[in-house]
């Protein structure tokens, strides 16, 4: 394959900003476009995407091995590019949740993932230092036979 040149050009003042989120590429899109046109984010933030998004910074007693290896990739981008803001986003009907063997089995996963979500924000400040957390829930909306994709926040 001959060499590709990006047309974009290099910023080298790193973001501020951290979104986490499940890497289900299904949802790819809508997240992007939630972060970019409704949170207002340049295109330049900092993204972690690994199946179940946040689901391992909240195993710390269950699988501490998981956890630290998301925490550690997180906290070091968060102390190298100053990251002050974090976006925790968790998606309707995750696979990653769907097929966990921790806890009981259940196919509704919502309150699962909204009970991680308000638990790693309250840990935030704990794990990663002086960051304001922002937490979001997607789902669809089938409205008319057409879906889209709705994100609310998760107070």
């Amino acid at each position: 394959m001959p060499e590709y040149k990006s047309q974009l050009p290099w910023v080298a003042e790193p973001s501020r900003v951290m979104v986490i989120a499940c890497s289900d590429g299904r949802w790819r899109s809508q997240t992007l476009d939630f972060v970019t046109n409704e949170l207002r984010l340049d295109p330049h933030f900092h993204m972690v995407e690994v199946p179940g998004g946040i689901e391992p910074l909240t195993l710390l007693d269950l699988v501490p091995k998981d956890f630290n290896f998301l925490r550690r990739r997180v906290h070091m981008l968060v102390q190298l590019h100053s990251i002050r803001r974090l976006i925790l986003i968790a998606h309707q009907d995750c696979g990653w949740y769907l097929q966990r063997k921790i806890g009981p089995p259940t196919t509704d996963i919502r309150p699962r993932q909204i009970a991680d979500l308000r638990h790693v924000r309250a840990r935030a400040r704990d794990l990663f230092g002086d960051v304001t957390v922002e937490t979001y829930f997607a789902s669809l909306d089938r409205d008319g036979g057409s879906s889209r994709v709705v994100f609310e926040a998760v107070i």
